[in-house]
């Protein structure tokens, strides 16, 4: 019997030694798998500061391409307002306009307002804004 006993042992502590190794080799295998997910997220952190990098870069172009542009037309429409061709003599228009003529073109000439013309709407002194007696 102390035969048997010590057979069971001798079986039970190899089975144990496999379960060891075999738990080793599942530690590694999950290490090594834990150090290729690692490494994949650096690899992918990488790819994705660089497509960042690039992003800002192409914006911050499109954004200085954008600003020429811009500046290009103000720079035109500034060279456009101060052209002498664009707005034709304001001061000719001002000399044939007339004011001498009372009642001219102009609607609140100085000869009709000092010809104390009526400028505005007359009331009756009784009445209020909305035309109701006070």
């Amino acid at each position: 019997m102390a035969e048997d006993s010590f057979e069971k042992i001798k079986k039970g502590a190899k089975e144990t030694g496999k379960g060891v190794e075999d738990a080793s080799e599942a530690a590694l295998d999950t290490a090594e798998g834990v150090k290729d997910t690692a490494e994949g997220v650096v690899e992918g952190v990488k790819d994705t500061a660089e497509g960042v990098v690039e992003g800002v870069k192409d914006t911050a172009e499109g954004v200085k391409e954008g600003v020429e542009g811009t500046a290009d037309v103000f720079e035109d429409t500034a060279k456009e307002v101060t052209d002498a061709d664009t707005y034709k003599s304001s001061d000719e228009e001002r000399k044939n306009r007339e004011f001498n003529e009372a009642r001219g073109k102009e609607p609140k000439n100085p000869e009709d307002i000092a010809s104390h013309e009526p400028t505005a709407v007359k009331r009756d002194k009784k009445q209020g804004t909305s035309g109701d007696p006070v």
